[in-house]
């Protein structure tokens, strides 16, 4: 069934909830102060009945200046107003102030309704008509019907039913994909024997009875007990519908007017957004760089800072991020003076910073403001590459399902404009959820960002066949510091798998180098091999061996060849490094073993003086060389004696 939110905006006294109580039945001043003071202060609700096989919900909202903000909590979910003008008092300042609201916000339905037909005192018909056709002109009111009631006689009223009734079958129904199921709390309240409920309306997806869902900005996970609409208990809320939702797993006080009800994991919260803005023609002063406005989203407001792009476009910077999406619509307030200022509509969420100046943020901004999804998403992941997004983070940022963003994905793999990583797909097998989407201008400048590096490294130790993966990611991590290590490792593998690096064990260079050694540099190295295995268990000293071997070449020393090769040759297995300035060779390494061994066939213990004299050397080797067992588990330490380490299994 179709849910249809049809709502009234208007001059404080115009006869707002006296004409839902005509059209209804249902008074919606609940609260004792609005009845002693006659105004609505909160936002009322109530049902409209009709033949048509829908729910049609009215929220009345208040008119008073002062309750501007409570006004704004309810009309952001509106499909259709009735604009209400009292032909007592015609266009008043908050007529005109919910009229530029309406606007902004979008609303494309809406019928005028002038009040009080009834009244001995009315302005002159004619004059308020042409009035109001002014003040409508060039928006989406501009050809809404104007019908005059009384909802004291109920004269008209029938009339302005029927009108709402033929608009609303105009009204296209809202997304109920579950992946996007959103609703801005309005309500927080507790109920003897069901615990805490709150309201609002459900802007889209649905909800279902024994649903688990997560509550934004908090990221507090709770369950639905039970779903109330139209007043009767229902399995479940649909997209459009005014609800009342008992929850479980959460107390009142943890829950605000301005949260978010929604699928889990569906919201990426956001301290800077870019938006359209559209400044009302009433507003007194211009938008400002660096301004600090009220921002009305949802049935929330907060404070934003403003970052002035253009006339047309602007960023918010908020002090703690918010849950909102793309396409939802806000209105601006100055705070002081308070005034009711703009409003517009969201075109990104988590952006970065733009300068007003730079040219590349204005063609930013118009890349968003399109009409084309995929223009839209390849904008947003040109925004975005930075943080290796994936298709799960893109229909976040694109207020889409996953499957449509996947299809258009598919759609950019034709253009040579982004690249897909996506380590666990074979060639015929849809996009991945945690695939990475990278457009091709970024991959490109990481691309070469490796190579410097890599190629750098290559000039400078020339006889290395490359440099060690995890030191390549680490230096990654300083430029990519958002980005996990699954996914730089993946990173890595796309470009080894298209020939751009190559992998030799755990050492990546670029594909066109060859560490190859001269015949020179060759028996260098078997001469620096010989002086480990010559040198027995009295290992030298790292510097000392450079020092031997080093050669002055045209002013140019050859220290660190001469060390890459030690560190070579222990990647070849054929040293052991037993501490940062200490190698042993390979053979003499597997004697001191055989050593270890016999030692423990004659006891389960062993000290250190005994391994020093077998080994027949010094104790200052003999406690290099133990230390390294011990490090490595081959013999734990207890006491003075060592025991049998993990190498012996269990003793």
């Amino acid at each position: 069934m179709q849910n249809i939110i049809i709502g009234t905006a208007g001059h404080v006294d115009h006869g707002k909830t006296f004409l839902i109580k005509a059209l209804t039945g249902f008074d919606t001043d609940r609260l004792k102060e609005e009845k002693k003071r006659g105004i609505t202060i909160e936002n009322g609700f109530a049902n409209l009945p009709n033949d048509l096989g829908l729910h049609l919900g009215i929220i009345d909202v208040p008119g008073h200046e002062k309750f501007v903000k409570n006004m704004l909590a309810g009309i952001g979910g509106i499909d259709l107003v009735l604009l209400v003008i009292s032909l007592e008092e015609g266009i008043k300042p908050q007529t005109i102030e919910h009229f530029e609201i309406i606007k902004s916000l979008g609303i494309k339905k809406g019928i005028i309704v002038f009040t009080k037909l009834d009244s001995e005192n009315i302005v002159d018909f004619d004059t308020l008509k042409s009035q109001v056709k002014d003040l409508v002109k060039g928006s989406n009111l501009e050809n809404a019907k104007i019908i005059p009631v009384s909802s004291l006689t109920g004269k008209n009223i029938d009339v302005l039913k029927e009108e709402i009734f033929s608009l609303v079958k105009e009204i296209g129904e809202r997304n109920s994909n579950k992946e996007l199921t959103r609703l801005p709390i309005d309500r927080v309240f507790t109920m003897e024997g069901f615990g805490t409920v709150i309201t609002g309306t459900l802007m889209e997806g649905k909800i279902d009875t024994g649903d688990e869902l997560m509550v934004y900005p908090s990221q507090k996970i709770v369950k639905v007990r039970q779903i109330q609409s139209h007043g009767s208990v229902e399995p479940s809320a649909l997209a459009g519908q005014r609800t009342a939702i008992n929850l479980l797993n959460v107390k009142k006080e943890e829950l605000n007017r301005g949260d978010v009800l929604a699928t889990k994991s569906s919201i990426i919260l956001s301290e800077m957004i870019d938006c359209k803005v559209t400044m009302f023609k009433s507003a007194k002063r211009k938008l400002k760089n660096g301004e600090r406005v009220h921002f009305n989203y949802g049935s929330k407001q907060t404070e934003a800072n403003v970052k002035v792009i253009s006339d047309e476009y602007v960023q918010f910077k908020f002090e703690s991020p918010i849950p909102i999406k793309r396409d939802d619509k806000y209105i601006i307030r100055f705070i002081s003076p308070a005034e009711t200022c703009g409003g517009g509509i969201v075109l990104n969420i988590a952006t970065k910073r733009y300068k007003m100046e730079d040219g590349i943020a204005l063609n930013h901004f118009k890349a968003l403001d399109g009409n084309d999804d995929k223009s839209i998403l390849l904008e947003m992941i040109n925004d975005s590459s930075v943080d290796f997004p994936d298709p799960v983070f893109l229909s976040k940022k694109m207020n889409q399902g996953l499957k449509d963003i996947k299809e258009i994905l598919k759609q950019l793999l034709g253009t040579d404009s982004i690249e897909v990583i996506n380590p666990t797909r074979s060639k015929n097998e849809e996009i991945n959820d945690n695939a990475i989407i990278l457009s091709h201008k970024f991959y490109e400048g990481a691309k070469k960002y490796i190579l410097d590096i890599l190629n750098k490294y290559h000039r400078e130790n020339p006889i290395s066949k490359g440099l060690k993966k995890e030191e390549l990611k680490s230096i990654l991590f300083k430029r990519y510091n958002k980005v996990g290590d699954t996914k730089l490792e993946d990173l890595l593998n796309y470009m080894i798998g298209k020939n751009v690096l190559k992998q030799i064990d755990d050492l990546i260079s670029s594909f066109e180098f060859d560490a190859v050694l001269d015949d020179k540099k060759s028996k260098e190295k078997i001469a620096i091999e010989k002086k480990y295995l010559d040198a027995s268990y009295n290992v030298p000293l790292t510097q000392d061996v450079v020092t031997e071997f080093s050669t002055i070449k045209d002013g140019k020393n050859n220290k660190l060849e001469i060390r890459q090769m030690i560190v070579d040759l222990a990647k070849e297995g054929k040293l052991i490094k037993l501490s940062n300035d200490y190698y042993i060779h390979k053979d003499n390494f597997d004697k001191v073993l055989a050593v270890v061994d016999k030692l423990f066939e004659n006891s389960d213990r062993i000290t250190m003086t005994e391994l020093r004299d077998k080994l027949e050397t010094s104790r200052k080797y003999a406690i290099l060389i133990i230390d390294y067992l011990d490090q490595k588990r081959i013999t734990k330490l207890a006491g003075e004696y060592r025991m049998k380490g993990d190498r012996y299994g269990k003793v």
